[in-house]
C-alpha cells in the first residue's frame, strides 16, 4: 500500500511539473523519502555488453533545475560480481549516502566477476552518454576516481576519452604507460594516490606514469602517504579532493 501511495505522489509531481528529467520509476528504485539521497540501480547495454550500476543523486536534485556535478566511480577488484552493495562500501557512493551536503551525482558501475576496467573504456564512456543525456548533469563538471583495479581504469578511460573529464583521481594504481598522449588528457588536472608501502600495486609503477606525463609537459600533483599500504581508501573522506574536484571543470 505504502509503494502504491508512494508511486501515485510520484505521478502527480511529475503531472504538475515538480519533478523534471526523472520518472516515477526511477523514484521508486530504492529512495526514502526520509533520506538525504535517492539511490537508484540499473543495467546498461551497450554493444553486446550489459554492465550494472549504481546512481546516487542528491536528494535536492528533484526539487531543483540546475546541472549537477558528476563522479564516475570505479571500484577495486573486490567489489567485482553482481552484488551492487558491494560499490559503496567506500569511496563517492559511500560519501554520498553519509553526508547530507555532498554536492555531486554519484555514478558507480560494478565491473562483472573475473574482468577488469580496462578492457572497459569504451562501454564506460557510453554509459556516461546515456546519464549525461538522461539526467541534469553539468558535462563540464564529470570527474573520475577508482582504486587498486579502479584505479588502473581511471587511469586507461582517461587516457583514451579525455574529453568526458574535467579532472581525474587515481589511486593505488598500477598504470600502463599509453604509447599515444591526447593533447587533453596531457592538459587534464591530475591527483594520483599511492601509499608508500604497496605491496600490491607496486609504487614505482605510479611514479613511471607521473614521470611520463611531466616529459610530456603535464603538471599531475602526486601524493605519497608514508607508511600506509594498498588500501588507502580513506583519502576518499577528505573533503579536500571533493573540493579540488569542484576547482576544475573540463577544457575545451
Amino acid at each position: 500500500m505504502k509503494r502504491i501511495f508512494l508511486v501515485v505522489l510520484a505521478v502527480v509531481l511529475i503531472n504538475f511539473g515538480l519533478i523534471t528529467n526523472i520518472g516515477a520509476s526511477d523514484l521508486m528504485s530504492k529512495e526514502d523519502f526520509g533520506k538525504s539521497f535517492i539511490e537508484q540501480r540499473d543495467t546498461f547495454s551497450y554493444n553486446g555488453e550489459k554492465l550494472q550500476y549504481m546512481l546516487i543523486l542528491p536528494a535536492e536534485y528533484s526539487r531543483t533545475t540546475h546541472q549537477w556535478p558528476m563522479i564516475l566511480f570505479l571500484h577495486g577488484g573486490s567489489g567485482r560480481g553482481q552484488n551492487l552493495d558491494l560499490v559503496k562500501r567506500y569511496g563517492p557512493p559511500s560519501i554520498a549516502e553519509e553526508q547530507t551536503d555532498f554536492p555531486f551525482v554519484v555514478i558507480a558501475p560494478q565491473c562483472p566477476e573475473g574482468e577488469y576496467w580496462t578492457t572497459k573504456a569504451d562501454l564506460l564512456a557510453a554509459l556516461l552518454d546515456d546519464i549525461i543525456k538522461r539526467y541534469q548533469i553539468d558535462q563540464d563538471r564529470v570527474y573520475l576516481t577508482g582504486t587498486s583495479m579502479g584505479g588502473n581504469g581511471t587511469w586507461n578511460l582517461a587516457c583514451r576519452h579525455p574529453e568526458y573529464f574535467a579532472a581525474i583521481a587515481p589511486m593505488a594504481a598500477s598504470p600502463t604507460i599509453p604509447n599515444v598522449w591526447k593533447k587533453m588528457f596531457l592538459s587534464m588536472p591530475i591527483w594520483a594516490f599511492h601509499g608508500e608501502k604497496d605491496p600490491i600495486c607496486p609504487l614505482q609503477d605510479d611514479e613511471a606514469m607521473i614521470n611520463a606525463l611531466r616529459t610530456q609537459g603535464a603538471a599531475p600533483h602526486f601524493t605519497i602517504l608514508p607508511d600506509k599500504g594498498h588500501y588507502i581508501s580513506e583519502v576518499y573522506k577528505d573533503r579536500e579532493l571533493y573540493d579540488w574536484f569542484l576547482a576544475n571543470t573540463r577544457q575545451h
